[in-house]
């Protein structure tokens, strides 16, 4: 079986490294996965699994279902789903995807097969009743890879499902989902009136605890009478004399408190300026431990708005929230996520208007590195605060880059090692790995266009190439100014770079790229000086270029050691000519001086033969 990956939502590369080599029973693991055709056209990229045995248990949106006896829920369900999830979470990867039609089974009487769980963020298909409150309020794409426990729970909840055949909490939106369950408690919540078995009541409610550590574990749960025996008496929530209502919440205690503050902050920014919040706590909810965290909080943001007041009222919200509930994700003006989930939530960033608020918030909380100071409150969570600080400077350098070569498009590839480019130019091409972009852009019509690195493409490069490129995307950003720029130079930065990607596979030949690239590469042979340099150059230029030879076009436009060569050799030319013509100047200027000068000499030597004339005439008079 084939799974599609979305285009906005990139599969789980750890699984997919980790579960390569690895057998489970009752699950389907990933096999392989690569691009491949679309069935609507273009190339998609798809995740390989074993075939289900049969088909999914049922499906979202149905609200009836045929119950399951209680031997087949211990035998066909719990069991083998928890040995399942106990050889996965020795792996160190959870599942994140358990729900009615992510379950399989042949037949009645037979056990389940969890299903695929690998190609997409997870829990991003999760519905809200099958996560736990802190999840569930979660964008789809940021909920993160969570623990075992949170399997756990899902599976409580499907276990509900079939117990009692029907859809639990059906009716109601996610958001009510999300309040009933804080207000009464998961497994009250999800039960309702329905009638259960004491074991499968018992089960229910440790699986369905709101502690993810009260829950009992894959082990315990593959002998559901051992794990029905083991019962941790939780401190029951302190609950208020009256409730303080926010954003139509009523708030009864601190968790349901601090899920209207993370769903309104303006308001909840009020109340607390108000000091109603404090008061609440201390005189409704009696609480004092946890008004005193806050007035710490409090303090601390004072200074910090001293420094820098535009973030300082959602830095103060999100540690309100942490003080509130530890059990929360992070929450941000309106956005509540998980650190882990920080890598498909930059996936979702795009040019709409729903992308442009994404990244708006999530720039504040990346350069801010908000992730780190939410991890130093909560320093039980997987990820502890020095490698939440590590991966938020991590995020902070990237977004730092300035150009094509960083920014979002280049952390959203980076983050993402199995996401595919973006670039309008592929046209419904798969690109997740550098290899297949040179493919994908020759199968495009490179041909037709003038150039086919754009801003995401170039970001992709830069996230995917072992090597630097920056200088050269800094020239294709820029616009083309033919009093400044020497002709051709962004053709020459294009050459350059895909001449670099093309020799991961020397043998390959590219030629509609080479089309594309000997326009804007003739033009660069304008700066030779030399004519029969030129020359020859351009008819290598086009040898190479009909032969579909990128890294050959390279070496005649792009050598530098030879080109300077030609600028000296021209230099010394024209050196010499000018050389030439002061000396003909010169000369020139002494036209007359050597016209007088030879009257004169002229005369002497006439006066000289004269009187030699007169001396021997004299001479022969005389004698006799």
């Amino acid at each position: 079986m084939a799974v599609q990956v979305a285009a906005d939502a990139p599969p789980r590369s750890l699984p997919l490294g980790t579960l390569a080599s690895v057998e489970i029973e009752n699950m389907l693991l990933p096999m392989a996965h690569g691009g491949a055709p679309a069935p609507g056209g273009g190339r998609a990229w798809y995740i390989v699994t074993p075939r289900p045995a049969g088909p999914p248990i049922g499906m979202i949106g149905e609200e009836v279902f045929a119950p399951w006896s209680e031997r087949e829920l211990l035998e066909c369900l719990l069991r083998p789903a928890a040995i399942a999830l106990d050889h996965l979470a020795g792996t160190g990867v959870t599942h994140r995807a358990i729900r009615p039609n992510n379950v399989f089974r042949a037949k009645t009487g037979e056990k389940v097969t969890l299903g695929c769980a690998w190609a997409g963020p997870p829990a991003i298909l999760q519905p809200c009743r099958f996560e736990p409150p802190y999840v569930a309020m979660c964008h789809p794409a940021g909920r993160g890879d969570g623990s075992i426990a949170d399997d756990i729970y899902a599976l409580g909840v499907l276990m509900l499902m079939l117990a009692t055949g029907r859809m639990p909490m059906e009716g109601l939106d996610d958001q009510e989902v999300i309040r009933t369950k804080l207000e009464r408690g998961s497994f009250v919540a999800l039960v309702g009136d329905a009638r259960l078995s004491p074991t499968i009541s018992d089960l229910a409610r440790g699986m369905l605890a709101e502690d993810p550590i009260h829950r009992p574990t894959p082990v315990l749960l593959a002998d559901p009478f051992a794990a029905r025996s083991r019962r941790i008496v939780s401190r029951p929530t302190r609950r208020a004399q009256r409730p303080l209502e926010i954003d139509g919440v009523e708030a009864w205690d601190a968790r349901t408190l601090a899920y209207g503050l993370a769903r309104a902050p303006e308001q909840a920014m009020r109340l607390l300026c108000n000091m109603v919040i404090e008061s609440w706590l201390r005189r409704s909810l009696g609480d004092p431990a946890i008004a005193s965290r806050l007035e710490d909080v409090l303090r601390t943001n004072t200074a910090e708005t001293e420094r820098d007041a535009g973030k300082a009222a959602a830095a103060l919200m999100m540690r309100v929230v942490a003080v509130l509930d530890p059990l929360a994700p992070l929450c941000w003006q309106g956005l509540a996520f998980f650190p882990d989930g920080i890598a498909p939530l930059v996936a979702h960033v795009g040019d709409d208007v729903i992308g442009r608020a994404l990244a708006e918030k999530l720039e504040v909380i990346l350069m801010g590195e908000m992730c780190a100071v939410w991890g130093e409150a909560h320093p039980d969570s997987p990820d502890t605060p020095a490698v939440l600080r590590l991966d938020a400077r991590q995020h902070r350098l990237v977004l730092r880059i300035s150009g094509w070569a960083g920014g979002f498009p280049r952390l959203r590839y980076t983050a993402n090692p199995l996401l595919s480019c973006r670039s309008l130019i592929l046209r419904g091409e798969c690109v997740v790995r550098l290899p297949d972009l040179l493919p994908a852009l020759e199968r495009c019509g490179a041909a037709r266009l003038d150039f086919v690195i754009d801003h995401e493409i170039a970001a992709f490069i830069a996230a995917r190439f072992n090597g630097r490129m920056d200088s050269d995307f800094i020239v294709l950003a820029q616009d083309e100014d033919p009093d400044i720029d020497p002709p051709g130079h962004r053709g020459v930065a294009q050459l350059r770079v895909l001449g670099r990607i093309s020799e991961m596979d020397p043998s390959a030949s590219w030629p509609a790229l080479a089309a594309c690239a000997l326009r804007s590469a003739r033009l660069a042979l304008k700066t030779w000086r030399g004519q029969s340099v030129r020359a020859m150059r351009e008819t290598a230029l086009q040898e190479a270029a009909a032969q579909g030879r990128l890294s050959a076009m390279l070496v005649v436009v792009g050598d530098d050691a030879a080109h300077l060569e030609d600028t000296r050799a021209a230099l010394n030319a024209h050196a010499e000519i000018t050389a030439i013509e002061a000396t003909l100047v010169r000369l020139e200027g002494r036209k007359d001086w050597r016209a007088a000068q030879a009257r004169n000499a002229g005369y002497e030597i006439a006066a000289a033969i004269g009187v030699m004339v007169l001396a021997v005439a004299a001479v022969s008079t005389a004698l006799p």
